[in-house]
């Protein structure tokens, strides 16, 4: 599997190139390329060619023998995903969303499902139900739930509804899904399943920590949800969800706290340091959506732009990225021995906590109607370093041991 890892890391150089072109544009003239066109290629290339690539590939490894089984189905699952990515980067980049981009990302859609269903049939031969297999099934099962955004999203513009609130609220429902369904409970998965192989693993309250989420999960979503009026009613279930997320932290925390030094164990400084940042940007993702609950919060968060980049960005690179980053360098994709890698996971890491911070500040400054342009400057400048961090990671992946490791012979935090 080792070419399908290295052309995951030179898809995140793709994307940190997009970003930079993005980036551009809000500074200076490029009438060639159309912001909201490019903006679009590069979710869909963030969410497709990126995370979902990746995570297809470690929880396929991590949790089955099913890619050695049938090497050549996934061979051309992985290679004809790639074809789609990119040609919704063409697609979307020049025509925004018109019918042969929608066909494109239809099929991204319809890969997902081919992917879940051959994932969950290979774990059902196993007949484990473990909490970290149990994170891997609830992570499928948002990941196909989440598709419901994008055909709702095409109901809604297909009757030309003026309502922005019904558009908004199909988008973010796809959008959170994903975050905080698919994403996140794929990573939990891998944290887990090293946490179960710790000889202070207590199951009790990672199966709690686990109830709490997936159960929360559904109705977190009415976070995001925008409301002329808001029920009271949902309110209700608003702060009760915000509750229980909060609760689960400690559950979380009773697990780190127990099993840290045995997990830490042998990891290279660059990896401790990694996974401390993604863990922590997973509770203050959650400690967030806690303080939300309050109906002027949540109109300020998600009422302004800057606010919501910021927010999914600590999510996407705070935590998925940095987690995955990591877990793919105990691996060997990326050789930590290697002082090149070093520099490159630490450039990249940096500019990911300066772009976090950055975004940051323009949100609160949009929240407060102040205009601060040397902010765009800034987050221009800073995508350099995300640009040649995620250059370094890829050559690093080239020049790194072609026998990957077996993946139950350390454990990883």
């Amino acid at each position: 599997m080792k070419k399908w890892y290295t052309l995951a890391l030179f898809n995140l150089l793709v994307l940190a190139i997009l970003g930079l072109i993005l980036r551009y544009k809000i500074n200076f003239s490029l009438p060639f390329l159309e912001q909201k066109n490019l903006l679009h290629a590069h979710s869909h290339f963030a969410f497709n060619g990126w995370v979902s690539f990746l995570l297809q590939l470690v929880l396929l490894q991590g949790f089955t023998n099913n890619y050695t089984e049938s090497k050549k189905k996934w061979d051309r699952f992985f290679l004809f995903s790639t074809f789609i990515n990119y040609a919704m980067i063409a697609s979307f980049s020049m025509v925004g969303y018109a019918a042969i981009s929608i066909v494109f990302s239809t099929i991204s859609l319809w890969l997902s499902y081919y992917f879940c269903y051959h994932l969950f049939k290979a774990l059902a031969v196993n007949n484990v139900n473990t909490v970290s297999i149990k994170f891997v099934k609830a992570a499928l099962f948002f990941l196909i739930f989440s598709s419901l955004g994008p055909y709702a999203l095409a109901i809604i513009i297909a009757v030309k509804s003026s309502h922005q609130y019904w558009y908004h609220n199909a988008l973010y429902f796809f959008l959170h899904f994903q975050y905080n369904g698919w994403f996140t409970f794929g990573v939990l998965a891998l944290l887990f399943k090293k946490l179960e192989k710790s000889t202070n693993y207590n199951p009790a309250p990672a199966k709690a920590f686990y109830l709490l989420l997936v159960t929360t999960c559904i109705p977190a979503y009415l976070f995001t949800s925008l409301w002329h009026n808001r029920p009271i009613v949902i309110t209700i279930i608003i702060l009760i969800t915000a509750l229980l997320q909060t609760t689960a932290l400690y559950f979380l925390w009773k697990l780190l706290r127990k099993n840290t030094t045995q997990v830490y164990t042998g990891l290279p400084l660059v990896c401790k340091s990694l996974y401390t940042i993604a863990i922590l940007s997973f509770i203050i993702k959650i400690l967030l959506q806690f303080f939300s609950v309050h109906p002027q919060l949540a109109k300020l968060a998600f009422g302004f732009r800057p606010v919501i980049i910021a927010y999914l960005h600590l999510i996407f690179l705070g935590f998925i990225s940095m987690y995955l980053l990591s877990f793919i360098t105990e691996k060997n994709i990326l050789n930590p021995s290697k002082k090149y890698t070093i520099i490159a996971l630490v450039m990249f890491s940096a500019g990911i906590i300066i772009n976090e911070l950055l975004l940051g500040m323009q949100g609160i400054s949009a929240i407060y109607y102040l205009y601060f342009p040397s902010l765009n400057l800034l987050l221009f400048a800073n995508t350099f370093i995300m640009v040649f961090g995620a250059l370094l990671l890829f050559i690093s992946s080239l020049y790194s041991s072609n026998k990957l490791p077996n993946p139950d012979t350390k454990i990883y935090l």
